[in-house]
């Protein structure tokens, strides 16, 4: 079995693949206290763990764990020990986030070549590899959920919301209304980048929305093509299956 991780800034989601089949998925807090606790039950049964992560500290700690209690007879860390696969023309590759190499990889397997990746995270990344598997760069915007914390920590009559699906475009009390900008604002932030990153740079591509909120937000989106929250842990999948 592989196992998949993904170290985000919120949260570790993880995969566990047999052969091409995504059996399992399981979510664990970034900052979990003990990490050898929460992995301890894949002990012995991983034969290739294959990470990516956002957090340097916090993929030292899972690195550490997951050897000490056995967890992949291999274990690679995408961009120390493995390559994502993708040529990267960012102006100082370094600065691209590993996490965003693989989901550029998984999209252009999986979904027909040039793609326009959306991936609605802690932060929204929108990132495009053109039909040469190569990564031309992305935008990055505040995620949903920073958006609303910061509307009701900064706006003293605004309360903290629980995001769900809008019952309107048109708010009729204060957290519809808050909602309701949310959903709309951000979809068509997506629709609104992906229509011009589209005309000036591959105009065919496909669009993938992926991450934590695509399953809702993404429904609002007209330019999406494709939802696939599970996008990550596929494209670390493809990477293992090549690389170990």
């Amino acid at each position: 079995m592989l196992l998949a991780i993904d170290i985000g800034n919120t949260n570790i989601n993880n995969g566990v693949f047999q052969g091409r089949t995504l059996k399992k998925r399981f979510r664990v807090p970034t900052y979990s206290k003990d990490l050898e606790k929460q992995y301890r039950p894949y002990a012995g049964k991983v034969d290739v763990a294959v990470i990516v992560s956002v957090v340097p500290k916090v993929l030292q700690r899972l690195d550490r764990a997951l050897k000490k209690i056995s967890v992949g007879k291999i274990l690679v860390v995408v961009g120390r020990d493995i390559d994502s696969g993708v040529k990267n023309l960012y102006k100082n590759p370094g600065q691209v986030g590993q996490d965003r190499l693989v989901n550029a990889r998984a999209a252009y397997e999986l979904y027909g070549g040039a793609a326009i990746v959306v991936d609605f995270g802690t932060a929204i990344t929108i990132d495009v590899v053109n039909r040469k598997k190569e990564y031309l760069g992305g935008v990055i915007a505040p995620g949903v959920e920073i958006s609303l914390n910061a509307l009701s920590e900064q706006a003293y009559l605004l309360p903290k919301v629980r995001l769900r699906k809008a019952k309107s475009i048109l708010g009729k009390e204060t957290s519809e209304s808050m909602i309701s900008g949310a959903i709309y604002g951000f979809s068509s932030l997506c629709d609104g980048l992906v229509e011009k990153l589209k005309k000036k740079y591959c105009r065919n591509a496909r669009v993938i929305a992926t991450g934590g909120m695509s399953t809702l937000i993404g429904t609002y989106c007209k330019g999406v093509d494709r939802i696939d929250p599970d996008l990550t842990l596929k494209g670390l999948r493809l990477i293992g299956d090549e690389n170990v």
